[in-house]
């Protein structure tokens, strides 16, 4: 088993009588499906459809749940959310101190490896809570993957035995399961489709919520023009992303994110790209507005 932990990790906590039905008003999945300790990621839209950001939903009790981010600071998180109360009975708060996510990569038994058998590793579906945190199965990370939610300066129990997995070889699988990273990767010029996060993170039989028009409609109408995918690419790093990307003198789509190999002179990324410039990207590449250096769909795509 091998692990990986992300610092500077959000955690919001939503309770009140309120709180299911606000929560389902603005979130793309359906929670009275979630029984307390049951778990799923979801989306939060804008109207026009796109993604605001994405976290982890785990209904903590009949009226308590935790919203566990990767990505999108908390409060930025708290200020999307508290926009549209009215007359709620609902909080919002953010869970104080700092935190960090750490992600389980493998299966515990796997070839008698990694920490001992009798790991308590929760089912699909469904959190734990440890002593100062949580534990769930995560369905952004390339699997099985579990990640707990623990405080920054905490060294979880559960690592004894497994072994620290570099960043750059973390990303790599993610990105070629092709899971891209709500909030960040797939961001507010993005929809669900583009990214394939309508596999499990959108529920299309739920009553009203922010995007869902835009969501009922590409579902029944078929095919986005947009898609994120995996890139490739060499030379130094892009002091700012996104970066445009340019066929000829059209911009065709936006470089999101890059990560370095540790040791060579090449990075790897996610990318959004309009559907007409895919084979140029595969084969001569795009250009990075104001960037020396070109882009290029990555070979395993």
């Amino acid at each position: 088993m091998q692990f990986f932990t992300h610092k500077g990790a959000g955690a919001i906590q939503v309770s009140g009588e309120d709180a299911l039905p606000y929560l389902q008003s603005q979130l793309t999945i359906d929670l009275h499906s979630l029984s307390p300790l049951a778990t799923r990621y979801g989306l939060r839209l804008n109207l026009k459809g796109r993604v605001l950001f994405g976290a982890q939903i785990i209904r903590a009790g009949e009226e308590e749940f935790w919203m566990i981010c990767r990505d999108t600071p908390t409060r930025a998180i708290l200020s999307c959310l508290e926009e549209n109360i009215v007359a709620d009975e609902v909080e919002f708060s953010e869970v104080p101190g700092e935190w960090s996510l750490t992600t389980l990569l493998g299966d515990s038994s796997e070839n008698g490896e990694g920490p001992p058998r009798e790991l308590c590793l929760p089912g699909p579906g469904t959190a734990l809570q440890t002593e100062n945190g949580w534990i769930y199965p995560d369905p952004r990370m390339p699997g099985p993957a579990h990640t707990l939610l623990h405080p920054a300066d905490c060294n979880p129990a559960q690592l004894e035995g497994a072994d620290e997995i570099g960043s750059f070889a973390l990303e790599k699988r993610r990105l070629e399961a092709q899971l891209f990273r709500p909030g960040w990767e797939v961001a507010e010029d993005a929809f669900p489709q583009e990214a394939g996060l309508e596999k499990g993170a959108v529920d299309f039989d739920k009553g009203c919520y922010l995007g869902q028009e835009v969501m009922a409609r590409i579902h029944s109408m078929g095919n986005v023009r947009k898609r994120t995918v995996m890139v490739r690419g060499s030379g130094e790093a892009c002091p700012n992303l996104p970066v445009p990307l340019l066929l000829g003198e059209k911009e065709v789509g936006a470089l999101k994110s890059q990560f370095h190999h540790p040791q060579e002179n090449f990075w790897i990324g996610a990318a959004l790209v309009h559907e007409k410039a895919l084979p140029s990207l595969e084969t001569e590449g795009l250009e990075q507005k104001d960037h020396a250096g070109k882009v290029f769909l990555h070979p395993d795509e």
